[in-house]
């Protein structure tokens, strides 16, 4: 009798542990399987290569699907689109489990003209007149020749200058960056009465010129202060100075700067101004000739 419980014990035993691990079978197959797999980085420019890797545990078999019709079967690697534009990358691990990741391929910028030094100046200026020459790009030596004295004239990135006599110039910008020189045209057309001019910036750069010499001449400091804050700098205090094309301050400082010039005597010759983009009546930038005698 002891014998035949003994049996029973064995099979029920039985059973239940076939149980078990049928119901683990199942729940092993009915559980879906996580793909751990990453592609960075997501948004790219074109040219540029993304990274693809899974890590999903006891991966045996990989398909990647890159939205181009191109695959690859490994693990990891790289991959570089050769088209802009969005791409819906899917990888199969162990021919059943999938993920999807969307990747943003933006078009190679146009950067080809970042590099060339040009010469930003206008083509036609007056006689006596400061024009201002800009060199665009990067460079640690500028040389302007402004075709007027045979010479070297300026060596800095921004360059003022005014001819003397009326005609036609080649300018010249040599720098560091560049085999020959960069040229440019500009015609000299001849002196102008002042009266007959109507161009804003000249206008402002001129009533400019008279509130800040008179700051020079000791007169009313914040009458003439305040009124270039109010009217051109939109009381802005921190509006660039630039003097005599080397020294530079803001606004506030400069005129304090000629409050207490002391033992010094400056004539403000000529004033340039710049004007904001999308504010007509806004000065961002003011560029000052000026003369200091002991």
């Amino acid at each position: 009798m002891s014998k035949l419980l003994n049996n029973r014990t064995y099979i029920i035993i039985g059973i239940i542990v076939v149980c078990l691990g049928m119901a683990f079978f199942v729940r092993s197959c009915l559980t879906k399987r996580e793909v751990t797999a990453m592609v960075s980085p997501l948004d790219v420019e074109l040219g540029s290569p993304i990274a693809y890797a899974d890590s999903t545990r006891g991966a045996d078999t990989w398909y990647w699907e890159f939205g181009n019709g191109d695959s690859s079967p490994h693990q990891k690697g790289e991959y570089t689109y050769s088209e802009a534009g969005k791409y819906q990358i899917r990888l199969t691990v162990d021919g059943s489990y999938i993920k999807k990741i969307v990747v943003n391929v933006r078009p190679k910028k146009q950067d080809d003209d970042e590099h060339l030094i040009k010469i930003e100046a206008p083509k036609t200026a007056l006689q006596d007149e400061y024009i201002i020459f800009r060199g665009e790009g990067t460079s640690n030596e500028w040389r302007w020749e402004f075709g007027e004295t045979g010479a070297v004239d300026a060596k800095e990135k921004t360059a003022i200058y005014k001819y003397s006599l009326p005609g036609t110039y080649e300018v010249l910008l040599t720098t560091e960056e560049t085999k020959y020189p960069i040229r440019h045209t500009i015609e000299i057309t001849p002196q102008y009465s002042e009266s007959d001019s109507t161009d804003i910036e000249t206008m402002i750069g001129n009533d400019i010129k008279l509130k800040l010499q008179a700051i020079v001449d000791q007169k009313p400091f914040n009458t003439n202060y305040n009124y270039i804050m109010t009217s051109y700098l939109c009381n802005n205090p921190n509006a660039q100075v630039i003097v005599n094309n080397s020294k530079r301050n803001d606004f506030y400082s400069y005129c304090q700067g000629l409050k207490i010039i002391g033992r010094k005597q400056t004539i403000i010759e000529n004033v340039l101004v710049e004007l904001e983009e999308d504010k007509e009546t806004c000065v961002k930038k003011i560029i000052v000739i000026q003369t200091d005698t002991n």
